[in-house]
């Protein structure tokens, strides 16, 4: 006899949370309130907690959590930015959305992470800042990186799609560079029912400018300080992702 095993499968997850997931969805649903409420507040409260970060702004998905932080740097038309050569596009498709160019940096072949090595010989007068990508939950040598972005006065970036609970050196991934862009697509460690990201940060004014920037560049209603975008994490996905994070450790153990 033959078996059929799914290359991929969230029956295992699903089983021990349905019953908290559809009392949750119920809750939203009799809510009458769906986008940025207290679901949102209560769940980019838990996860910077978990982080160890002072800020965590919920939007749309990934590749927002990624364009965001590098508008709220202010990086644009004429700037470069570092991004390892292998990773997935929306790495580099965050750059290009920005009008920056992405400058490519080979990897470590025994990481399939980029090579910290070979970062230096690819920075300009041009280069702004740096994206480590933590690949397949692998942490970068963010002490190398940091580093090498403290001497030349660069900006980190986290792409931290793949890693959610990952550590380096007793710290999360995700908490180290200035900004930092995490994903919840439901394939991921800590995943949604649908799309959906976040961006953190310890820096108070990064903070306020990702949020304005993922809320059409408003904190206030009809009253639009900045041009931005509409990016934003709704309350179904925050309930879930509440549930979800508090079995991450245990499911990635």
């Amino acid at each position: 006899m033959t078996a059929e095993i799914p290359f991929y499968s969230l029956a295992y997850q699903n089983e021990q949370i349905r019953k908290e997931v559809h009392e949750a969805l119920n809750n939203v649903f009799d809510s009458d309130w769906y986008v940025l409420g207290e679901k949102v507040e209560r769940f980019e409260q838990e996860y910077a907690n978990y982080l160890g970060v002072k800020h965590c702004i919920g939007v749309g998905n990934g590749l927002d959590a990624l364009k965001i932080s590098l508008h709220a740097l202010g990086i644009g038309p004429g700037d470069e930015v570092i991004v390892p050569a292998n990773t997935y596009v929306a790495t580099v498709l965050a750059v290009t959305a920005v009008g920056a160019l992405p400058v490519l940096v080979e990897p470590d072949v025994l990481t399939c992470n980029i090579d910290p090595k070979r970062i230096e010989e690819k920075i300009t007068s041009k280069t702004k800042a740096i994206i480590p990508v933590h690949l397949y939950g692998l942490p970068c040598e963010m002490d190398a990186i940091v580093a090498i972005a403290a001497k030349h006065k660069l900006f980190i970036v986290e792409d931290n799609a793949q890693a959610s609970g990952g550590e380096y050196k007793g710290k999360k991934t995700g908490s180290i560079g200035h900004l930092n862009a995490h994903s919840f697509y439901p394939t991921k460690n800590l995943g949604a029912l649908g799309d959906g990201g976040a961006v953190t940060t310890n820096d108070d004014e990064l903070a306020r400018q990702a949020r304005l920037l993922r809320n059409y560049g408003s904190s206030v209603k009809y009253h639009n300080e900045i041009i931005g975008y509409n990016s934003r994490l709704d309350e179904i996905q925050a309930a879930v992702l509440s549930i979800k994070l508090r079995f991450l450790d245990r499911w990635i153990e």
